[in-house]
Parts: C-alpha cells; structure tokens; sequence
C-alpha cells in the first residue's frame, strides 16, 4: 500500500522525433533506390539511424504520507526490447521546501513492491531532477548494466509531502538500437578490484605512540559523501584531501546506493594509500545508519519505515553478513528524517556516532544516549565522523583514531568493533594517552577497548594525557554518566595520575573539552568486572 494516486498516464512519440525519423526513413529508400549498386566500403562507425527515441509522459499525485503507511510509491514504465539508454526526468511544485520528493529507479526484475531488492539501478535522493542508465554509462549514483525488457518502475521518496498533496510530472526517454549494437554508449570498467588490503602487503602504523606492542593508531574518518550521492566532493578529490591531512583511511558512505564502489577499487588499485572503504550511508525517514566495509558493489536496502525496530534489525543483520560494520549516525541530528526513531538500545548495531562536524547540542545529546547504553552493560563504540559533503566542510573534522596491528579493512573493523578508538576535533591533535593499571603483587596495564577482571574490588591508578591540547583545556575521567575527576591540561602534555577505588563492576572513559566545553577529545572506555562473589 502506498500513497502514489495515478491520474494521468499518457504514452506519445515526440513530434520533433518523429519527423526526424521519417526524414530518415525517406532518405534510406534514396539511398536503396539509386545507390544499390555503388561498392560497399566497410565501415566501423555505428549506424545512428537505427536509434529510435520515444518519450513517455506521466503524471502521478502523491498525497501526504500517512503513519504505519510506506514512504515509498512506484510509477511504472515499460521498456522494449534492446533499449540502450534510459533518461528520466521529473518536476513538482517544491512550495518553498514545503514538499521534497525522493527518486530512484528499479529494472524489469523487481515486482515494485518494498519487500523485493531485485533490479535496483540506483537513488539520487532529492539531489538530481534528471538522470539516464545505459549498458556502460550511467548518471552518478546509478548502476550502468543489463537493460532487461520489461516493467520497470521509478522508486519515490516521501520525505516531505504538504497537504493536500502535490503532483509529479516524468519524462520518460527510451533508445532502442534496432540493430542491437549498444553503439550510443562508450565502454566503462569491466572489472573491480577489492579495496582490502591483506595484512601481508599492509603498511604499518607511524604513530609515535603505541597503545600496545604490535598495534598503531591510524587515523581516519568514516562518513562522507561525494557525487554519488549528494555531495559535491569526487572519490578522487576525498582520497587527496585525506592524503594531503595525513589521514591513513576514509570511508565513502554515500546515500543509498553502491554506484560509487566501483571508482574506489579503481582508485585503490592506483593507490593502496590512504585505504579507501567502501561503505552506504542507509538513509531512511526515521534515521540514518552507515555499513563501513561493504563488499563491492554490495547495496543494503534502505526501505523500512520510521520506528519499525524489526525492519532497522534485520537491516543490521544484513550488514553483518555481509562482513561489515554498522553505525547509528547523528541519532539527534534537526534534519527532518535525520534523528533516530528506532531502538533507543542499539542492539544489533556495533557502534554510534557521537560526534557529527562541528561539537554541538545534538552531540550532547548523543553523548548521553551512548551512556546510557554502556550503563545498561552493552559495548558499543563511539565514532566521530566530519560527514563532509564539500571541501567547506573539511574531511577529518573530528577524526577516528583506531588502534590496529595494520592498515587493512579487516583489521580496522575488528579494532572499530572492539572499541579500540579515540576521537579528537583534529587529526593531529590533541594526542591522548589513556591507560589503567591495577595495583599489587602482579600489577598490569590496560588500554582503551579492553576489558579485565577483578577479583575484588580494588584501586585502579589511570595515566592520562593530552599533548598539544590548547591553555584552559580539561582532562575529565568519566564513569556510568559522571564525571569522576577533572584535571586542567599541562602545557608540555606530561602525564598526569588518576586513582579510582572501583567497587563494582563499571567503565571508564575520558575527555577533554577547551574552555567553552566544548569537545576536544574522547575515547571509548575501558570496562572493569568484578567477580560476583567479591560482591556478595
């Protein structure tokens, strides 16, 4: 059920076409009858003249999305045999952001129904009101491939309609080669290539200070958009930016879709560095969620409705088979559709974007969410991401510092996974240490991600610094919400001594924030148990 009211459907060739083709089709038979018998000289160009366009109008009324209803109606089209290109195009009245339509596109394999992933070719969102598929090209953000003969059916989005509605007007343009060779279209990649990088041929770390031995901090940022999706930055442009910063890996997530994998493992296979992820920003109505580590040209559907906890868990489960990482993004973010509608919990999820750009109020309230799912006795790891979609809003801003013996997606996602990370509002700065030691006869050092266990309750002694952390900074030591002891920053960034009595079974986690609170810094915790019968 769907809220797509069809009034209009009219089906018409172009006139304009049309006498074109008939002046095509006189010209031949001029042809045929007085140059039968002139010699044949072969000829490697395509014949244009077998190409033939027609144009398909339609007009679709959409009324104002009703709750527990789908956000998604499908306008079907039918496509001939060889069609070699599609071009679709569409308008609305916006009414002054009143109304903002969504669209995107699935082939002859799907039955138009939300439940059904088969045939999709693509999503641009609100960003484009025109786009064309081909057998080897295709508009930034769809999938150039097979143009199977068929229903096929434009996806669209309600992500605001006003009352009463709003009608939606489509030109619809199909080619068909009449001699079946694809000749309008030019040859694209053929093949990809994987972006993971085997720990073998992986470079190691060059940070200069080592959490642990065997592992390195390398730094880099985790969601971003480029042309693909809504973003003005290209794949090309992100990897230079981030080299040019010192980052050491970036993940593009791009809104919907997996057009852009394909150019990452064109990329990568230039360069191995920065290592580039391929990742989908899963952009729903009621919140948006980002897979890190998808498998080439793999696309996580994104059609579930706002609070339908079900749906988002089975979209986690997918990604998890997949072999990737799934985050919450920006749970209180004031985009409409932006703010999180699901399992307040996260279960299922790996881990939570805390920290979106700039440090704000949303990031506050994040904060707190994220703690209260830690106080509730469930690891997940908070990630700080720039969401860069221009060079004005600067990739790194913060930045995801991960602990991990190499720089492969493998060994990221498995450091990500255990909360091995750090955020920072720089990528070179401030530089934290933050480790915790038990005292007595065998004492032991333990780092951010780790988890150790006490037989009874013990003082736990934190070592902690900030270096190149601006005057005025604080260094807060955080447990189960509360801020247990705050330390101004030294101005040579020495260490600094912490000592807790843990009594029962908690985590521990720092910050530091400049002299207007906002965030500088923050690590993920270290967890303490305690043994039950030392607390009985």
């Amino acid at each position: 059920m769907t809220a797509l009211r069809i009034q209009v459907f009219t089906d018409f060739y172009d006139p304009h076409l049309l006498q074109m083709t008939t002046r095509l089709i006189i010209f031949s038979l001029f042809l045929c009858a007085f140059g039968a018998n002139a010699p044949r000289v072969a000829n490697s160009k395509p014949n244009t003249t077998s190409l033939q366009t027609k144009t398909i109008e339609r007009l679709v009324h959409l009324d104002s999305p009703i709750a527990g209803v789908s956000r998604y109606a499908y306008v079907p089209f039918d496509v001939p045999q060889r069609a070699v290109r599609i071009h679709i195009s569409y308008q609305y009245d916006r009414a002054h952001g009143a109304n903002t339509i969504d669209i995107g596109l699935f082939d002859a394999r799907s039955s138009g129904s939300d439940m059904d992933r088969r045939g999709f070719r693509g999503w641009s969102g609100g960003s484009r009101s025109e786009f064309f598929v081909s057998p080897r090209e295709a508009t930034p953000g769809y999938l150039a491939g097979e143009m199977p003969a068929g229903t096929w059916r434009i996806i669209l989005g309600l992500y605001r309609v006003a009352s009463p509605g709003v009608d939606v007007s489509f030109k619809i343009s199909i080619t068909t080669d009449d001699n079946g060779t694809g000749s309008i279209v030019s040859r694209g990649p053929k093949t990809a290539f994987s972006a993971i990088v085997n720990p073998s041929n992986a470079r190691p770390g060059s940070s200069s200070i080592a959490p642990r031995q065997g592992l390195r901090w390398w730094s880099g940022d985790l969601h971003m958009h480029t042309i693909y999706s809504d973003g003005d930055w290209t794949i090309e442009g992100l990897r230079n930016s981030a080299r040019s910063l010192g980052l050491d890996f970036i993940c593009v997530t791009d809104h919907n879709t997996s057009s852009h994998h394909l150019e990452i493992d064109r990329l990568s296979k230039d360069s191995p560095k920065p290592l580039l992820l391929r990742g989908e920003e899963i952009t729903t109505y009621g919140g948006h969620a980002n897979a890190w580590g998808l498998p080439s040209g793999t696309w996580i559907d994104f059609r579930v409705s706002p609070k339908d906890n079900t749906g988002i868990t089975n979209i986690a489960a997918e990604v998890h088979r997949s072999g990737a990482l799934i985050s919450i993004n920006h749970p209180f973010a004031l985009c409409g559709g932006c703010a999180w509608s699901y399992d307040a919990a996260a279960r299922g999820f790996d881990a939570i974007e805390v920290w979106n750009g700039e440090w704000d109020g949303t990031d506050e309230q994040a904060l707190k969410m994220w703690d209260k799912i830690l106080q509730s006795g469930r690891h997940i790891t908070a990630i700080g991401s720039s969401d860069s979609h221009r060079a004005a809003n600067p990739i790194g801003h913060p930045t995801a510092h991960v602990a991990a013996r190499f720089e492969s997606q493998s060994a990221l996602l498995d450091a990500i996974r255990k909360g091995r990370v750090y955020l920072t509002s720089e990528v070179a700065r401030p530089v934290l240490r933050f480790e915790a030691e038990t005292m007595g006869k065998r004492p032991a050092r333990w780092m951010v991600g780790d988890e150790f266990h006490l037989s009874t309750p013990a003082t736990i002694r934190f070592h902690v610094s900030a270096q190149t952390a601006p005057p005025g900074s604080t260094i807060s030591l955080v447990s189960n919400g509360q801020v247990l002891r705050s330390l101004s920053t030294t101005t040579n960034g020495r260490q600094q001594i912490i000592e807790v009595e843990c009594r029962s079974d908690s985590y521990y986690r720092l910050e530091v924030r400049d002299g207007a609170k906002a965030m500088l810094a923050l690590t993920n915790p270290i967890y303490v148990k305690i043994e039950k019968s030392a607390t009985d």
